[in-house]
């Protein structure tokens, strides 16, 4: 039985009507059979209001319904507080993100221990499966509890301190979806076992990314490890997301293991790095006959992003000690078609960062695509990567994005290098100089300082100083071994 929403007890104004049901309910709790059916009357409204975004009035109902009511059975609680985990989760897209999402993590673990999976495998399994989704979306920013530690460290531990809760969120989320999984092949629920191995493979491709910035050996190999556990789970997970049956899932998943591929051959060499670009190419097309530019702009946009990068890796040259070997080029024309489609979705007006991104990426492909800047078609190509370049600085200021505006003010003085072999030497040499400059001085911390850091002696600065020189002398001396063949 169900309360239809033009029902005036439920359209009318719900706390008074919900509190004199609850009243009853406190009074009456020993007909436990005709109390737990107006609850769950009084839940199903709930659940209709939610489904038609008005959030509030549901968890409103929900809080009035645990407040108000004693002794509940703890099914029935555990029912409730699922709904309201479910809630807030929602709720963290709209706004006060880190408070609904802590929210919503509280709620899943009650209904965890309240929904014993001996009795109610397929409900605990969801709580568990909620609390994984909550817990990775909290990993994005470390949740309230690492701001708080993080003032605590100061300053200079406050990156550490967000990451490491990260990290630990995305560990405790990977546990939730393994234990959901458990239970779900067990009851034979085959699409929500998909689901679930693609939100783990999720979680292991975000840990793999914290758990592998830095580059030594350790890392390095723990990130691998996390990116084949990644691999696996989507992989999984396709056995039941098919194209005929269920598209879109389908062509989310390709998207992700795509993703997961990708990362992959950017730690790993020779033959394997190789097959992992080909099985992330293929991924990426997969997802793209799914996702039209009429159906899917947006994520069609995303996934052509993300192709380039595929075919860019796979072109571009490798260096062995002093010689060049340049690849087929067919790939790279391939990849800056990719991202010139992209483009006319990715505006600056309506996604600027994206737009930015994109814009960086077609001019390192059109600057790889120059090659040893060789004739008037190597020229016509620097001049191209170069107005990209420029397009990404009109969002990547050094005050807004300091990094990502050294990044691509030392592409621009690469491309002007090269362009200086070409025409107008010593304009564009001086141009080269001056966009170097500019991503030395980000590098340096010659952006606004952050809040509350301390100012650095003469003699630390003049260390950060040179070992920021170096690293860009690396980069440049890299890109000069390809450039000067």
């Amino acid at each position: 039985m169900a309360i239809e929403m033009s029902s005036p007890w439920i359209a009318g104004p719900i706390g008074a009507a919900a509190g004199v049901a609850l009243a009853w309910i406190a009074t009456e709790y020993k007909t436990r059979k005709t109390y737990r059916n107006v609850i769950l009357l009084l839940a199903k409204s709930a659940d209709d209001f939610a489904e038609m975004g008005q959030v509030e009035k549901a968890l409103s109902i929900y809080d009035q319904i645990l407040r108000d009511v004693p002794r509940l059975e703890p099914a029935v609680r555990g029912e409730i507080r699922f709904k309201q985990g479910l809630s807030y989760y929602g709720q963290s897209f709209e706004g006060a993100r880190e408070t609904n999402l802590n929210r919503a993590v509280e709620a899943f673990e009650e209904a965890i221990k309240l929904y014993k999976p001996e009795k109610h495998p397929v409900e605990h399994a969801q709580a568990q499966n909620g609390l994984g989704m909550s817990l990775v979306r909290l990993s994005e920013t470390g949740g309230e509890k690492g701001v708080e530690r993080a003032w605590q460290a100061g300053q200079a531990g406050q990156e550490q301190v967000q990451e490491e809760l990260r990290v630990q969120n995305l560990k405790r989320a990977v546990g939730a979806f393994e234990e959901a999984l458990k239970l779900y092949a067990a009851e034979g629920r085959a699409q929500e076992h998909a689901q679930t191995q693609n939100n783990l493979g999720d979680a292991y491709l975000l840990l793999s990314r914290l758990e592998g910035k830095d580059e030594d050996a350790a890392t390095v190999t723990d990130a691998a490890a996390n990116l084949n556990k990644a691999i696996w789970a989507y992989e999984e997970a396709l056995e039941f997301r098919t194209p005929e049956e269920h598209s879109e899932d389908y062509a989310e998943t390709q998207n992700s293991l795509g993703r997961a591929r990708l990362a992959l051959a950017q730690v790993e060499d020779g033959e394997m790095r190789e097959a992992l670009l080909d099985k992330a190419v293929s991924s990426f097309k997969a997802a793209l006959e799914i996702r039209t530019a009429e159906t899917h702009p947006e994520e069609r946009a995303e996934t052509q992003t993300l192709l380039g990068q595929a075919l860019v890796l796979e072109s571009e040259p490798q260096v062995s000690g002093s010689e060049v070997h340049w690849a087929d080029r067919d790939g790279l024309k391939m990849a800056i078609e990719a991202y010139e489609e992209a483009l006319a979705v990715r505006t600056r007006e309506t996604h600027p960062e994206d737009y930015a991104d994109t814009q960086n990426l077609l001019g390192r492909a059109l600057v790889i695509l120059s090659g040893p800047a060789s004739g008037p078609e190597d020229a016509a190509n620097l001049k191209r990567a170069i107005r990209a370049f420029e397009e990404a600085l009109a969002v990547r200021t050094l005050e807004s994005s300091p990094k990502e505006y050294s990044e691509t003010q030392n592409n621009l003085g690469i491309a002007y290098r090269n362009l200086s072999k070409q025409e107008d030497r010593e304009d564009n040499l001086e141009r080269s100089i001056r966009a170097y400059e500019e991503a030395l001085r980000a590098r340096s911390g010659g952006a606004k300082k952050k809040a509350g850091e301390k100012e650095k002696s003469g003699e630390e600065k003049a260390g950060e100083e040179v070992e920021k020189e170096e690293e860009v002398e690396v980069e440049e001396s890299e890109a000069a071994r390809a450039e000067e063949v």
